[in-house]
């Protein structure tokens, strides 16, 4: 492992278990519960959570694709392309969802809708503002996708001499 990534992985490991200790103390400490969001104190560790998660997970990703390709083998394995591609599950879970509540309906707070405006709230209550923002589940996947490109195509002409 190279200097710089172990300075970044003490940077981001260091961030990480400061935020992760920020929301914990929110949460129990000031016994703000998991819900609660209401000003802006609390959002910072929520997503400092998130990057410096993201963070570090690039680094280790980059370090071990390096290794790879250093012993000899393909930089990126199957099981890094099956991570890919079991990135999109919660998209089509989310899709399959909003299309069900085309005739089941969407209901919030007493009111239901159907067809074209059930498909928009709940894709757009459970994508957008759940795993959007409240747990970053649709962003953390994006970056694993981004990063899985961005490591391809770094590493294309490693993978092409190693198929030959």
């Amino acid at each position: 492992m190279k200097k710089y990534e172990k300075a970044l992985l003490a940077i981001f490991g260091l961030c990480s278990v400061l935020s992760i200790s920020a929301v914990l103390y929110i949460w129990y400490g000031l016994e703000k519960g998991l819900g609660y969001i209401d000003d802006g104190i609390t959002v910072v560790p929520y997503w400092c959570t998130f990057v410096s998660l993201a963070g570090l997970s690039a680094v280790l990703v980059s370090w071990r694709l390096r290794k790879r390709a250093e012993a000899g083998k393909k930089p990126v394995s199957g099981l890094y392309l099956l991570s890919f591609i079991l990135s999109f599950l919660p998209f089509v879970l989310l899709i399959i969802e909003s299309l069900n509540s085309i005739s089941e309906g969407f209901s919030f707070m007493g009111d239901t809708w159907y067809g074209a405006e059930a498909f928009w709230d709940t894709f757009s209550w459970n994508g957008i503002l759940v795993f959007g923002c409240l747990v970053p589940v649709f962003p953390a996947m994006i970056f694993w996708q981004i990063l899985f490109i961005i490591k391809r195509i770094k590493y294309r002409k490693l993978m092409r001499a190693s198929d030959k």
